[in-house]
């Protein structure tokens, strides 16, 4: 008689991470996304989920470690077709992206401080993100023609 051999894949662990504006959320390690050196002026936090939101084109991007740090984040090419960013071979390594088309790209987004006015995006410092392989870095891009309070409609998405 031969044993059988059972191949099973793991489930994937899940835990709650409460956020103190979306309420609980489901995470796995497979669903994290993971910034080595953190977020600018938040070195500490390098964890995050990358969730959809009612906007075409905006995100949020919820910390697991800290359920008070939430960003809203866009997709800049909806809002800005002629934004570019060069995903050079060094910030390739960085993110171990094979191609430039492993790389998403998004921006900070700050929300309008009155209702007539429009929210702006961080052009200058990129979030650029392997959704394969889950890693992430805020680029900073010193010799820009993009600002950090990029102005945008959401009406242009």
């Amino acid at each position: 008689m031969t044993a059988l051999a059972v191949r099973t894949s793991p489930m994937p662990i899940e835990r709650t991470v409460v956020s103190e504006i979306l309420g609980p959320l489901a995470v796995t390690a497979e669903t994290e996304l993971h910034f080595p050196r953190g977020i600018l002026g938040f070195p500490e936090c390098r964890r995050f989920v990358l969730l959809a939101s009612p906007h075409d084109g905006l995100y949020w991007l919820q910390s697991t470690e800290f359920g008070a740090l939430t960003f809203v984040v866009a997709d800049p090419f909806r809002f800005v077709p002629e934004y570019a960013v060069d995903l050079g071979p060094s910030v390739r390594r960085q993110l171990e992206a094979d191609d430039a088309t492993d790389v998403a790209i998004f921006a900070i987004v700050t929300l309008a401080a009155a209702p007539a006015e429009a929210p702006s995006m961080n052009l200058q410092g990129p979030l650029l993100v392997n959704l394969r392989r889950r890693r992430a870095v805020q680029q900073v891009i010193p010799e820009s023609r993009w600002g950090v309070a990029v102005p945008f409609s959401l009406a242009a998405g």
